[in-house]
């Protein structure tokens, strides 16, 4: 889609893979919709990937959003259970927790898709 500027209102389909950059992990797409400096937000796309062997960890809290498919969070600390997030379901991850997602299930045709929103910094 180019570099976006944010002078003007951008539309993105975040289905379609649309955005002002997108780039390729071992563990999913990662197309970034809007960065300031101050806030994020991105859609990540996971179909086929290996499921990432550590722990992620944000230092601010972290707001996961899934447009399409489920994603399975699990989490760290004993205390929490894991969570199979569907379409349209919203989780805010606290600063400081550590956690890891994936596909849903694993063998799934097709991708899930979520938007994560979060301070920068």
């Amino acid at each position: 889609m180019g570099d976006a500027t944010w002078d003007e209102p951008v539309v993105f389909n975040a289905l379609r893979k649309e955005a002002a950059g997108v780039r390729t992990t071992p563990f999913g797409e990662v197309g970034t919709i809007f960065s300031d400096g101050a806030l994020e937000v991105v859609w990540v796309s996971k179909q086929g990937e290996a499921v990432d062997p550590d722990w992620f960890e944000q230092d601010q809290t972290d707001v996961l959003a899934v447009i399409h498919g489920e994603l399975k969070v699990e989490f760290e600390s004993p205390s929490l259970e894991d969570a199979v997030l569907g379409t349209g379901e919203v989780l805010v991850l606290p600063a400081g927790c550590r956690c890891r997602a994936y596909r849903w299930p694993r063998d799934a045709t097709e991708a899930t898709v979520f938007l994560a929103a979060y301070r920068l910094g």
